[in-house]
């Protein structure tokens, strides 16, 4: 269907421990039936009212606290998160106080860049190195320095995508990215066969600029979004011999999509290949 795929996982659950932990984070990027766009990870916690709660007061489980749940975190985002991969959430957003055991600082995700950082580790996840992110460290971010960079992952059943990006590779910071899917005959919606290929994101990243404006510092509106989708068109066509190309588009940017040549096929956005 070209959906994006994020995958909420949760550390510390009963019957597991940081080694086991660490496997499963490696085995979700490894193994070619997972490789998730996206990750929310939620350590365990305990709260008054559940059966996880029962288990805690009768001693039978212990959640992970601050210092377990940082190591494992960190050491996960140094070793096995791919650049392909954003990850969305560190934490829940639940009030620390609310908890009855297990992790009660709500700045999580500062805690494990700052456990990283003291050690030079580097997490190599797009939201690390998006370039609006870099710019609020105080990192150069030049648009004029940016490259296009492609990689390919070969996915469950003997699918392709690619991962498009546009790069500062002085800043280490992405600018855009694109994500291309060529799927197997197993394809099930009718809009999409084995000669359709499916873009399933496209996103320019960087400080919000309004629509219409241009800034020389700014990412958005230079035009990356149509450099990636043309660069997606080529390969679908010349690599993956598909004469056809969708975009699973909100209602919202279609019309930027029409603007590039598509046109409704269902609930996508299409356009035929020459």
């Amino acid at each position: 269907a070209g959906l994006k795929v994020c995958y909420h996982i949760m550390p510390g659950l009963p019957g597991s421990n940081p080694k086991r932990d660490l496997r499963m984070f490696k085995r979700l990027f490894k193994d070619k039936r997972f490789k998730p766009d996206m990750l929310k990870i939620y350590p365990c916690m305990v709260f008054e009212g559940t059966k996880l709660y029962d288990m805690w007061k009768r001693g039978e489980y212990e959640p992970y606290d601050e210092e377990t749940a940082i190591k494992v975190i960190a050491e996960a985002k140094r070793k096995y998160i791919p650049e392909y991969c954003r990850i969305m959430r560190v934490q829940r957003d639940i009030p620390g106080h609310l908890a009855a055991a297990g992790i009660r600082k709500t700045n999580l995700r500062q805690l494990v860049h700052e456990y990283m950082k003291e050690r030079g580790w580097e997490c190599r996840c797009i939201r690390c190195r998006e370039a609006g992110h870099k710019m609020r460290k105080g990192v150069d971010v030049d648009p004029e320095r940016a490259e296009l960079k492609i990689r390919v992952e070969r996915t469950w059943r003997g699918g392709l995508d690619y991962f498009l990006s546009y790069e500062d590779p002085e800043a280490d910071a992405i600018l855009g990215y694109l994500r291309l899917r060529k799927p197997t005959e197993e394809a099930h919606r009718p809009e999409i066969d084995s000669d359709t290929a499916i873009v399933r994101e496209l996103k320019v990243v960087g400080p919000q600029v309004p629509i219409g404006d241009r800034r020389s510092d700014a990412v958005q509106h230079r035009g990356f979004g149509e450099r990636l989708m043309e660069k997606a068109e080529e390969i679908a066509s010349s690599e993956l011999g598909a004469d056809k190309i969708i975009v699973i588009s909100a209602i919202g940017t279609r019309e930027y999509y029409r603007r590039l040549g598509y046109e409704r096929v269902g609930p996508y956005m299409g356009k035929e290949l020459n």
